[in-house]
């Protein structure tokens, strides 16, 4: 039987003190925006070779993870895992909560906010930003609907949850697909990238979920079976495996393309090979893993939780690899021809990034903390106690 729900009630000077310093991290955003804003890119790191980075790691893997964040509400909704029924509010707000966050990071690094208008104005269907501009107010909307039905009409919620999780995996589609469809670049261009990110959130929203639930449980005395998080942990593994699987595909199928040598060979030895093996195979997959079948820290909620960081710092690699390696290698104008002139022609692109870009992009995060705070703390989110069903046991365990 599920446990009421109720609001958190952050009146200690710990909630404070974490709200106080979310509020800080998105001023901070704020204040980097006016920074660039008045100064202009110049004052970045980026150039006419990197033209998205550090802030759009933080929009893209923010948004990313809001995609992953309604796993728990999916998995109950869709796939009738009755132990996760009672964490689907808090799965959908968080969702919201994290789009709002990368969103915002998005329109405010466009240079002028107004700007945002321009792809609601003028439509070209033929660019992945202009559909997104649908993905992403419809899974918000969908969500808000979700939210809802549980709230109020629960007569509606398997159907509203059944097209939100639909909708989500078209969503990362089309963010995979903004990288996927082109073909200019050689390191993008590929049909595998748009599962890869779909892995990629699978994997990340579980482990940020893992988070913040444990986090919320423990500092607000409230009771949680450990179970949950060992079957959350089961879900974890089997997406990071997932995810692992489709980075070898891709690289076999792009090896397996003569063109494809050269670009592939730099992506694994060149100037950013070191966040490919270090960050997204490393920290995002390898690390987690023998933490999570360790037979000791894997059955630990502290290890699960340790292990589920890491997964998300390797989310961030991997959206960080994916644009700031496919940016950097030299574009190769004319197939098949020998080009030169003075403007960088075969020159590999170097980014380094600045304070404005890490405090723009960290006030994406406080925005979305800020978000989930102020929600858990005045609408019903959490249920008092978490309690696994009745006669329920985990499948396995490491």
């Amino acid at each position: 039987m599920l446990s009421e729900y109720s609001v958190v009630e952050g009146r200690s000077g710990h909630f404070f003190r974490i709200l106080g310093g979310l509020a800080l991290l998105a001023l901070m955003g704020v204040g980097a925006f006016f920074y660039i804003e008045h100064h202009g890119h110049a004052v970045t790191g980026m150039n006419n070779q990197i033209v998205w980075g550090l802030p759009h790691i933080f929009a893209i893997s923010l948004l990313v993870m809001a995609s992953g964040a309604l796993n728990m509400g999916s998995m109950s909704t869709v796939f009738a895992v009755k132990q996760f029924e009672q964490f689907g509010r808090f799965s959908a707000f968080l969702s919201i909560a994290l789009l709002a966050g990368g969103l915002t990071v998005l329109m405010l690094d466009l240079g002028r906010p107004d700007n945002m208008l321009l792809p609601m104005v003028y439509m070209n269907f033929r660019s992945m930003f202009t559909w997104n501009v649908f993905l992403y107010t419809g899974f918000a909307t969908l969500c808000l609907l979700y939210l809802w039905s549980m709230f109020e009409y629960k007569q509606y919620k398997k159907f509203i949850g059944t097209v939100a999780f639909g909708w989500r995996l078209v969503l990362t589609t089309g963010t995979g697909s903004i990288f996927g469809v082109i073909q200019g670049r050689e390191v993008f261009g590929s049909a595998i990238t748009a599962p890869t990110f779909v892995a990629a959130s699978l994997t990340s929203g579980t482990a940020i979920g893992i988070l913040l639930l444990v986090y919320a449980y423990r500092n607000t005395d409230r009771f949680m079976d450990d179970r949950l998080i060992f079957g959350m942990r089961n879900a974890l593994i089997f997406f990071m495996m997932l995810f692992a699987y489709l980075l070898v595909v891709e690289k076999f199928t792009r090896f397996y393309d003569p063109a494809s040598y050269d670009v592939q060979i730099w992506i694994l030895t060149g100037s950013w090979a070191w966040l490919y093996w270090g960050g997204v195979w490393g920290v995002g997959v390898i690390i987690p893993l023998l933490l999570l079948f360790n037979h000791s820290i894997g059955n630990r909620v502290g290890g699960i939780t340790l292990a589920s960081g890491f997964v998300v710092a390797g989310v961030f690699c991997f959206v960080g690899h994916v644009l700031l390696a496919g940016q950097a290698y030299p574009l190769d104008l004319f197939p098949g021809y020998a080009v030169s002139s003075p403007f960088l022609d075969g020159v590999v692109g170097s980014y380094t990034p600045t304070l404005p870009e890490l405090f723009l992009g960290l006030g994406g995060v406080g925005v979305s903390g800020v978000i989930f705070l102020l929600g858990v703390r005045f609408l019903r989110m959490l249920p008092k106690q978490g309690v696994a069903p009745e006669g329920w046991e985990l499948p396995w365990s490491p």
